[in-house]
């Protein structure tokens, strides 16, 4: 695949790129993390390991959607994009935002309870993305600090402590700090900012 002026591969002017709801209905999969994620490792590009890379990053983007309300995670808010030769490559992330509306679930099946927003299903079968379970905790507990600075990153990037005000009372809702809290404490971390 060529590079675009960007520096980035697989650029959306000069490749081919499709929606996970295309990629998934071609391969007659249900719509969720854990299939995109195993259409990755059957069709992603497979050479440095770029697959598994990808299938972990996919994992933490589920984690990350989970923990800022972002439930506009529907497959059309994935994508992937082609290679030459056929493989695909998990586009960089896109139109993720908190949404305000403190539904519980995701647009896309999580893991063994449905679209249950909740980290516990995510990790429910944190397997389809090529993870033990170890290894998944470790990526979650990443995630979960990442999170907890999401108002100083608001802050640094120019965002109105009135609109901030506003996000907080759905990102630091109780049921998605209380899942951060639990994971700091799982691992002996102080965090889950309030």
């Amino acid at each position: 695949m060529r590079r675009c002026a960007s520096g980035w591969r697989g650029c959306w002017a000069e490749g081919h790129a499709l929606s996970a709801n295309v990629a998934l209905k071609a391969a007659g999969e249900t719509l969720g993390y854990p299939e995109l994620a195993q259409l990755l490792r059957r069709r992603g590009v497979a050479a440095g390991g770029l697959h598994r890379e990808q299938m972990k990053e996919l994992f933490r983007r589920m984690v990350f959607n989970i923990l800022m309300d972002n439930i506009d995670d529907h497959e059309k808010n994935h994508a992937l994009l082609m290679t030459d030769s056929g493989e695909y490559e998990l586009s960089p992330a896109f139109d993720v935002l908190p949404s305000g509306q403190a539904l519980g679930y995701q647009q896309m099946r999580v893991g063994a309870q449905a679209a249950d927003a909740t980290l516990d299903n995510a990790l429910s079968e944190c397997a389809q993305f090529g993870l033990k379970r170890a290894e998944a905790q470790e990526q979650v507990k990443d995630v979960c600090a990442l999170v907890d600075g999401w108002r100083v990153h608001f802050d640094q990037a120019g965002v109105r402590p009135g609109d901030i005000q506003s996000l907080a009372q759905q990102i630091d809702r109780a049921f998605l700090l209380d899942q951060r809290q639990a994971e700091s404490a799982r691992h002996g971390v102080v965090g889950g900012a309030a």
